[in-house]
């Protein structure tokens, strides 16, 4: 199988298209027990016939869920969505292509999907001198803590479901074949394990933190570490307020002023500058 074939279907794994029609089973039978809708076995057979399988569907696509309850997010290994994981598939490409030196790195990691996919780009096209790193707590977000995320409370005691253990991770990888010496895990708050965090440098820095506190201290200790040409990705940057504030606070305080591109409803990223 060549590079990008391999790819197309590691992609198409990890955003859960390939059982996509299963997925929405089980939201549908979760409704179900719920008593929210009731049960036709014609319908669960032939799913596709659902008076919500298309929004499901296009919804899934962007990375988003029915009605924006973050308990229909649905059951893929990530939720970026197509078009952030082929972004980031032209950013490692671009990267790689022109030999930006150093390794790969996602704060915020769920059930490590993009992470997956950056070990599987390496592992297609037999690079060795480039890690994957994986920053999480895996126990969910932080409580609030500072003032500026006052109010946005994603800890594991409201949202469960984005609380991943790391044996969970561990094991999607596996599942893929690709957990080896060269994935590594820095488990615990980003306060904790960013500052003496053994990276000496990055050419994809992608952050998924949600929190201005989480996506503050991301940059501050990584962004130095990002090579000249590297790529920096922020998930939440146009849907959850204290994370664009963080990002805007740091490019000021920085004096960064490469453009900020759009990816999607949510994204964006920049290049650093090789000047």
């Amino acid at each position: 199988m060549s590079p990008d074939r391999y790819l197309d279907l590691l992609a198409k794994s990890l955003l859960g298209e390939l059982y996509l029609e299963n997925e929405f089973r089980l939201l549908y039978l979760r409704e179900c027990v719920r008593e929210a809708e009731a049960f036709d076995p014609a319908l669960y057979l032939d799913i596709h016939g659902h008076p919500r399988w298309r929004a499901f569907q296009d919804l899934h696509a962007v990375g988003r869920f029915l009605d924006d309850r973050v308990e229909n997010l649905g059951f893929p290994y990530t939720m970026i969505g197509r078009k952030r994981l082929d972004h980031l598939r032209w950013c490692v490409e671009t990267a790689v292509g022109s030999a930006v030196p150093g390794d790969l790195m996602e704060c915020g990691v769920w059930r490590g999907g993009a992470a997956i996919f950056m070990r599987g780009y390496l592992e297609a096209h037999g690079i060795a001198d480039r890690d994957v790193w994986l920053a999480d707590s895996f126990r969910g977000l932080p409580p609030p803590a500072w003032p500026q995320d006052e109010g946005l409370d994603m800890s594991a005691a409201v949202y469960p479901m984005l609380a991943v253990s790391i044996e969970t991770v561990r094991e999607n990888f596996r599942r893929h074949d690709l957990l080896d010496e060269r994935v590594h895990f820095l488990e615990g708050w980003f306060r904790d394990t960013l500052p003496m965090a053994p990276i000496e440098k990055l050419a994809i820095l992608r952050i998924d933190a949600d929190l201005y506190e989480s996506t503050a201290t991301a940059l501050r200790h990584l962004y130095p570490k990002l090579s000249p040409g590297g790529f920096l990705i922020v998930d939440d940057y146009q849907c959850i307020e204290p994370c664009q504030r963080a990002v805007d606070d740091f490019r000021g305080e920085e004096g960064i002023d490469e453009p900020m591109e759009s990816i999607d409803w949510t994204a964006i990223y920049w290049r650093k500058s090789q000047s």
